[in-house]
């Protein structure tokens, strides 16, 4: 099923169980910024929205999902048109998504990619064991007062699911959630440390 119309539904079935699917979907937050020295305080909003893969693995290159093997019910069409298999596992971890992405506007840690996205890490103890969850997302300015979130993936990752890291991905190269959304707001460029 087409990822728009799951999301619709707020529910996707497999294996006769229902996994809720309420949490992703599509919400406006509001948030402050407080002033600073040089800048005032910010009043914004944003709308957040996530991608399909936050709940669903890509098939590998070399081979696709046989999803008469494995149960047409698992079948995630994404906004791309690419099939994808549904995740028990990146569903349970999805229910962090909507804390930590409005967690946003404080000083939590955003990691430059190389890319035209960012990625946010969450450290999960499920029972005493740790995962880093890593969660890739963007940002567009709509105005002075609104941004539009993107959470384009969200997973662990895991010996059966090795994932590329981004290119040029440097764990020193950070900028706090706030200072990010500032920018963005405020149209001003946003750079990388240690370069112009």
């Amino acid at each position: 099923m087409e990822w728009r119309r799951i999301k619709q539904t707020g529910y996707m079935t497999v294996d006769d169980r229902d996994y809720d699917l309420t949490h992703l979907q599509d919400s406006t937050f509001e948030f402050t910024i407080t002033a600073t020295r040089h800048y005032p305080e910010i009043n914004a909003s944003m709308l957040i929205q996530y991608s399909s893969h936050c709940v669903s693995l890509g098939s590998a290159h070399d081979r696709q999902f046989n999803f008469a093997e494995i149960g047409g019910d698992r079948l995630v069409v994404d906004e791309k048109d690419n099939e994808r298999c549904f995740s028990a596992d990146r569903w349970n971890w999805s229910m962090n998504l909507p804390s930590i992405i409005r967690s946003l506007p404080t000083d939590r840690q955003c990691f430059f990619t190389g890319h035209e996205n960012w990625l946010s890490i969450e450290i999960l103890d499920p029972q005493g064991t740790q995962h880093i969850y890593e969660v890739f997302f963007n940002l567009t300015r709509q105005s002075s007062n609104f941004l539009r979130v993107y959470v384009e993936s969200a997973y662990v990752r895991t010996a059966d699911n090795e994932i590329r890291r981004p290119s040029e991905f440097k764990r020193k190269a950070k900028i706090r959630g706030k200072v990010l959304l500032a920018k963005k707001l405020r149209n001003q460029p946003i750079t990388r440390p240690g370069h112009c």
